[in-house]
């Protein structure tokens, strides 16, 4: 059992590397790529860097909130000692701005726990979301099938009164058939008694 355990904490340390050392190997390609865009000037390209750093940042939040800390330490440290060069690129676009001013001024853990508590809030409104589809659809269901019972009720009582009505009908003319027949029995028989001298 206890050598379970050992092998048991030492794959989870081998993923947590893993996915640690994953996430700084990002960090320095991102680095890279916008080092080499600081130094040919190009401001969309860093926006852009930018952006999707901000993508990865929420992905790995989702995924790995220590790795995501590895990858915003790497990148934070990149973008504070650029600051200025990044700024004077980006120029009046407020999404790059806002990206640098929360990448120098925020600590890691503060954008972690920010982007978890958001990715919380998101989770939560989807499970509040698919709880309410759920209960609309299980009120319309119930709704369907009692207007479908109510039809059908209706239906069958008319169907119902339609028999009783073509039976009454039909005993009316039996009656009413079996009444002359009768009376023509009893007259064939009076006038049979009338030739007889009964």
């Amino acid at each position: 059992m206890k050598k379970f355990f050992l092998m048991a904490v030492a794959a989870l340390t081998l993923t947590f590397t893993a996915c640690t050392e994953g996430a700084n190997d990002e960090a320095s390609a991102l680095v890279e790529n916008l080092q080499s865009q600081i130094e040919a000037g190009d401001a969309s390209g860093v926006q852009a860097t930018l952006e999707s750093a901000q993508a990865k940042i929420a992905e790995l939040v989702a995924k790995d909130p220590e790795a995501a800390k590895t990858y915003v330490t790497k990148v934070q440290e990149f973008v504070k000692e650029n600051q200025e060069k990044i700024i004077s690129l980006v120029g009046d676009n407020a999404v790059a701005q806002g990206l640098v001013t929360t990448l120098v001024n925020t600590p890691a853990e503060t954008v972690i726990n920010t982007l978890t508590a958001g990715q919380n809030v998101i989770d939560n409104a989807q499970q509040a979301a698919e709880g309410l589809q759920d209960s609309l659809q299980n009120t319309v269901n119930q709704a369907i099938d009692d207007k479908v019972n109510e039809v059908q009720d209706a239906v069958e009582e008319k169907v119902n009164a339609t028999i009783d009505e073509a039976n009454q009908k039909a005993n009316e003319k039996i009656n009413e058939a079996a009444d002359k027949a009768n009376e023509k029995i009893n007259d064939a028989a009076s006038e049979a008694a009338k030739k007889l001298g009964l």
